[in-house]
């Protein structure tokens, strides 16, 4: 006894805790089946979630195929001990910079972190260097900044100035 709670108590809640999870993966099947938006929001509505967590099951679904495809039988195995969750953010990031799917496999069973973690871990390693990804989201601010109303001038003026060399520098890294 644990606390007050008894062995049986909790081989029970390992129990129910693992006949959830099966139930969850027969759902992402079903989202990963929907060829739709409208299905997708039926699926959230019969499930009480909102429709990000019907796109989440779906995508962890389609890293479980595409892992199947491999041959390896012990890919049901990583479905039972590793969440819906962090398949679904090795699926976006394996979709999005397009590594082996060994290695994704490598990033599901590997990674000691948070899901959050493992995202930013992937886009380190594959995607644009930090500073391209600061000065992009920059970009973006400056544009708005130079036509919002009431922006002090002198503000406007950085903000075009920034925008320019921006469209430079990138112009000279493309050729």
């Amino acid at each position: 006894m644990v606390s007050g709670i008894t062995e049986l108590e909790l081989r029970k809640a390992r129990s129910w805790y693992g006949i959830a999870d099966a139930f969850r993966w027969r759902v992402a099947r079903l989202a990963y089946k929907a060829k739709n938006r409208r299905d997708k929001l039926a699926i959230a509505d019969a499930i009480n979630r909102g429709e990000d967590t019907v796109e989440n099951l779906a995508s962890a679904y389609a890293l479980f195929v595409e892992l199947s495809k491999t041959g390896s039988e012990s890919v049901r195995k990583l479905r039972r001990r590793i969440p819906y969750t962090r398949w679904a953010v090795v699926y976006k990031m394996w979709w999005q910079h397009e590594f082996p799917i060994e290695e994704a496999r490598d990033w599901l069973e590997n990674f000691e972190g948070g899901n959050d973690a493992l995202g930013a871990e992937i886009e380190n390693k594959y995607g644009a260097p930090e500073w391209v990804r600061r000065a992009n989201k920059l970009y973006r601010e400056a544009g708005k900044l130079m036509s919002d109303v009431g922006t002090p001038p002198a503000l406007q003026r950085a903000a075009k100035f920034f925008v320019r060399v921006f469209d430079r520098v990138t112009k000279d890294e493309n050729g």
